[in-house]
């Protein structure tokens, strides 16, 4: 059945929750990144993730804490040399219980 165009819906790729280090700017488009912010700056935040350290860059300031747990959902952009991340949304993971998540996800 044919779709009508004008109908049609425009979908994003999925965000694939990574490692800063496992990040590939040739095959990863959207990324999901769980973290701790480590600095924050003019429309940025620095996150460490325990892999490595991100700068990830908004359109606007964000509302979040140096030592905050946060994950992150950011367009990877292919540069020369490397890639930057363009943050979409940030959500704060407070009371969040990271160990048992860690537990959870390694027996999947």
């Amino acid at each position: 059945m044919p779709e009508d165009s004008a109908n049609m819906v425009r979908k994003r790729r999925a965000a694939v929750e990574k490692k800063i280090v496992e990040i590939q700017p040739d095959k990863d488009i959207r990324v999901r990144l769980l973290g701790t912010v480590i600095g924050t700056g003019n429309n940025s935040v620095m996150l460490d993730d325990g892999s490595s350290q991100i700068e990830i860059l908004f359109d606007d300031s964000q509302s979040v804490k140096q030592g905050q747990l946060v994950r992150v959902i950011a367009r990877v952009l292919p540069l020369i040399e490397g890639f930057e991340c363009k943050g979409e949304c940030i959500q704060s993971l407070d009371g969040f219980d990271l160990e048992l998540y860690k537990s959870a996800c390694s027996k999947i």
